[in-house]
């Protein structure tokens, strides 16, 4: 595998050959298709791979570019969405037997886009059932596996697009994040995952409009392309509350790095109320808090306890689980996966008193994020309190950190993404580094809400200083 790899060029670097004459989207499309087939029964991405009608459009896409037409950003860049993202005729899943056969008559409004700035659909990636859990696994699909060790998760939910990113099976790719479900596969695997602010990325499909916790986020192995991401897919639509007041940006030139974050103020948090942070993941974090204040950034170590975010999350999401899904128990109950099932049962057991104090208590996280970022640019924290968990980790049984048990997943493994759902602030989770046994080590980074600039600038200069384009998981040293 050369470093010219074409499944590991960026789709920035890919369009801009594309539009050169110097790099073919049915090549491209092909060298993408070829490593699908020979990772695909190890590791289980994808739901669909949609191959004759991407090859149709990379065809497309090539007679444009020799006709001189005037191309999108993205033009012939294969890209992939996540199994619960609506696309047209094609069978959107949720990786639920409830969605089995679920085909939307029309794409989401980020889809729209996608294809309107010239990217080709290449595929649809797995997820968690419902997006439910921070691991990936379904009962319709199967379980999804890390590129970097097999045994264990790339997280979830979004952990299809994640282990598509991370074995060079496209290089852009559309998630969506309730509680982390972009930015924990991102920091299993190692490649970057963007929470936007509410309601930059529009999704007028969803059931309840003024939903203040889901959103579509974009995930890449590289900054330039969460920053071309952005700027193809975010902006208003009129058909989304949210949206409403979300301006259409273009974020590429913030993409570039100057080697200098003088005047960059950051705070760092190492723990956030969580109970534990294993060693050598504070340990690769800290020399990535290190490498701002090299370039020049003012770190200052703070104290803040977001615990409770926990609470919150499992009283709004089971109130909504149950809400979306209690019906469909009597039919599909003993079908589903066994820590859903729990959570819509337990979801239906809250009172409107139980989720309204949960509100209350979102809006409390609000205010301790907000003082914080008062008195500084950025938040950082881990991703994650160690790396990759097991891939058939049971949603509600505990998690080994350094040697020791603690809670469950939500408390102990990813306690970092979660407030950040709940406050509406943007967050982008990017690699550290590797441990010692090479696994994957997550940073993320939080901004003011509508700031992504200062989050791909943060994003774009750590790259530069501390680069991961090199890196390749240990699975395609095997094909």
């Amino acid at each position: 595998m050369t470093a010219d790899d074409p499944c590991f060029l960026t789709g920035a670097e890919s369009a801009r050959r594309i539009a050169a004459g110097a790099l073919s989207p049915v090549a491209l499309l092909d060298a993408v298709v070829a490593r699908i087939e020979a990772v695909q029964p190890a590791v289980n991405a994808f739901t669909i791979v949609c191959e004759d009608e991407a090859r149709a459009s990379a065809e497309e896409a090539e007679v444009a570019v020799a006709r001189g037409d005037a191309l999108g950003p993205l033009h012939g860049v294969p890209c992939t969405v996540k199994d619960m993202i609506d696309v047209a005729a094609m069978r959107i899943t949720f990786g639920s037997p409830m969605f089995e056969h679920n085909v939307p008559a029309a794409d989401s409004v980020v889809v729209e886009r996608l294809r309107d700035s010239g990217a080709i659909l290449l595929g649809i990636t797995n997820m968690a059932e419902c997006g439910h859990k921070g691991t990936n696994s379904n009962p319709l699909w199967g379980v999804t596996r890390n590129p970097w060790d097999l045994e264990a998760t790339p997280g979830g939910s979004s952990g299809g697009a994640a282990a598509a990113l991370a074995t060079g099976c496209g290089a852009l790719a559309l998630g969506t994040d309730r509680a982390g479900s972009v930015r924990i596969p991102a920091g299993a695997t190692g490649v970057c995952g963007l929470k936007p602010t509410l309601g930059v990325f529009p999704c007028p499909e969803t059931p309840d409009l003024f939903d203040t916790t889901t959103v579509i986020g974009p995930m890449a192995r590289a900054i330039e392309d969460i920053a071309a991401l952005m700027s193809v897919c975010g902006g208003p639509d009129a058909r989304d509350p949210w949206s409403h007041g979300a301006a259409r940006r273009d974020y590429r030139a913030h993409a570039r790095p100057r080697g200098d974050m003088s005047g960059t103020r950051i705070a760092w948090a190492p723990m956030i109320g969580n109970a534990a942070l294993g060693g050598e993941t504070r340990e690769v974090c800290e020399q990535a808090v290190e490498t701002f204040r090299a370039l020049g950034a003012e770190i200052s170590q703070v104290e803040i306890d977001l615990s409770e975010a926990v609470g919150i999350l499992l009283a709004i999401v089971g109130a909504l689980a149950s809400a979306a899904f209690a019906d469909k128990l009597p039919e599909f109950g003993d079908r589903i996966d066994r820590s859903l099932r729990i959570g819509i049962e337990r979801g239906g057991e809250l009172s409107a008193a139980d989720l309204e104090k949960a509100l209350f208590g979102r809006a409390a996280l609000f205010r301790k994020v907000e003082a914080v970022l008062a008195g500084h640019d950025l938040l950082v924290t881990p991703c994650l309190t160690r790396p990759a968990i097991a891939a058939d980790h049971f949603a509600f049984d505990p998690v080994e950190i350094d040697g020791a048990l603690y809670g469950n997943p939500r408390y102990d493994w990813y306690p970092y993404t979660h407030p950040f759902n709940h406050t509406g602030h943007p967050a982008l989770a990017l690699p550290a580094g590797w441990t010692a046994a090479n696994m994957p080590v997550g940073l993320q980074i939080v901004a003011p809400w509508h700031a992504e600039d200062r989050l791909i600038r943060a994003g774009a200069e750590l790259e530069a200083a501390r680069p991961w384009s090199d890196r390749r998981p240990p699975l395609l040293d095997t094909l």
